[in-house]
Parts: C-alpha cells; structure tokens; sequence
C-alpha cells in the first residue's frame, strides 16, 4: 500500500490537490462540482469514485456498499484491485488539477 502513495506522489508532482473536508452529511459530494467548476478543476475523487465532469471514469461507490466498515474501505481505496483500477485511470488522464472529498483531516 506505501508503494501505491509513493508512486501518486510522483505522479502528483505538478498537479493541484484540493480538498473539500466535512462531516457526513453536510453536502460535500453535493457542492463537488460547483467548486470544480469555478476553479477550473478537471477530476474529482469522491467515496471511491474517479469522475471527470459527469462521467465516471474508474472505482467504485462506497455508497452501494452494505455495511459501514465496506464503505469506509472502499472509499479509502482498501481493495488492491479497486486501487489499481484507479491509479491506471489516473495515468491515462491528462489534468492540472484534482479534487479529494474527505470526512477527516488526518
């Protein structure tokens, strides 16, 4: 799993992080595309999702999962498959600029 956060790390540099953090329920996905509009963001990662404008380009939603612990693994990219799907996603796309939705700062 290091390995996976060293290689983004290097794929990262030169590329704008953002991140919209809040607690559940308070709108995050919901205002994601507002925020990416206005400051030119091309990729949103959003519970397990990669998504370009309003198309879904990798990952899966942690919000069809059952249980609450299969959607906090899946929105933190716990599944080695379902990481690499996006990390190869990522590497195909071209982007400046990307927004991470979160529920914590740490």
């Amino acid at each position: 799993m290091m390995r996976f956060f060293k290689i983004l790390f290097w794929f990262f540099r030169g590329v704008r992080v953002y991140a919209l953090v809040g607690s559940t329920g308070t709108g995050k996905s919901f205002r994601a595309k507002l925020v990416a509009q206005k400051y030119g963001i091309e990729m949103i990662i959003d519970d397990g999702l990669l998504i370009r404008g309003d198309q879904l380009i990798a990952g899966k939603s942690a919000k069809k999962e059952a249980l609450y612990l299969g959607a906090v693994k899946t929105a933190l990219f716990h599944d080695k498959a379902h990481r690499d799907e996006v990390a190869k996603a990522l590497q195909r796309e071209r982007f400046r600029k990307i927004l991470v939705i979160g529920t914590s700062e740490k």
